[in-house]
């Protein structure tokens, strides 16, 4: 008993390291693609911009280059043999209607030509624990109407297996939505959730039990969007 209690301590020591590791990264994360953001673009560069809440800030990683917008640029470059600026726009605890008031005009203002560019955004999870069907179809409606055509958007991942399990109901309505419209207006879609709900379990989240962990981005998220921009 006193082995097994020994343990269990230890344990439980970790797991409250990580999670206080995690918290961190909120601020240390917007410092790092704030000052990457910085970097003058080269006319012979491709260009990534990411949109979206602090997935695409990579949380949960243990480097953002390690969430799935710093593994997609990798990606991107191996392809393309050629630098690839990285332009990320997201920020952590981002909903739809911040995505529309902040982040697209400010992806708006870099007036990027369309054949060097490519845009990723997941956003909506932040949405579900005040969900409203009509607003986040309204929202989600202006959003896509307004992505440029060279855009991937992702649906929400699947909820199932982490602390937040309970909303899992409102993830596939949320997402029904998406669906339609992204069908309407023509958008490239990542089928984010499947691939989350098919492949979930501890070693996919990070300490929190929400945000995805190293091996989560690699095996989930980064595979969802490459196949959808590989389709480009």
């Amino acid at each position: 008993m006193k082995i097994f209690l020994a343990i269990l301590f230890v344990v439980l020591v970790f797991f409250a390291a990580r999670l206080g590791e995690l918290y961190t990264q909120l601020a240390r994360y917007q410092k790092y693609w704030t000052a990457n953001n910085l970097r003058s673009v080269s006319p012979t560069d491709f260009v990534y911009v990411a949109l979206g809440d602090s997935a695409a800030q990579g949380v949960g990683a243990s480097k953002p280059q390690k969430g799935y917008v710093g593994l997609i640029a990798h990606e991107l470059q191996e392809k393309k043999k050629a630098d690839v600026k990285v332009i990320n726009l997201s920020k952590s605890g981002a909903k739809v209607a911040d995505v529309i008031k902040l982040q697209l005009p400010l992806y708006q203002e870099f007036k990027l030509k369309s054949q060097r560019h490519i845009v990723t955004i997941e956003i909506g999870a932040n949405d579900i624990i005040t969900f409203n069907e009509e607003q986040f179809e309204r929202e989600m409606d202006e959003l896509i109407s307004r992505l440029p055509r060279n855009a991937v958007l992702s649906d929400i991942p699947s909820f199932t297996g982490s602390r937040y399990a309970r909303y899992e109901p409102r993830v596939l309505k949320a997402n029904q939505i998406i669906h339609n419209l992204a069908g309407k207006h023509k958008i490239k879609l990542a089928e984010l959730h499947k691939r989350v709900a098919d492949n979930h379990g501890l070693r996919t989240f990070a300490a929190d039990l929400f945000h995805p962990s190293d091996y989560g981005y690699k095996t989930n998220w980064l595979p969802a969007f490459m196949e959808r921009i590989n389709e480009r």
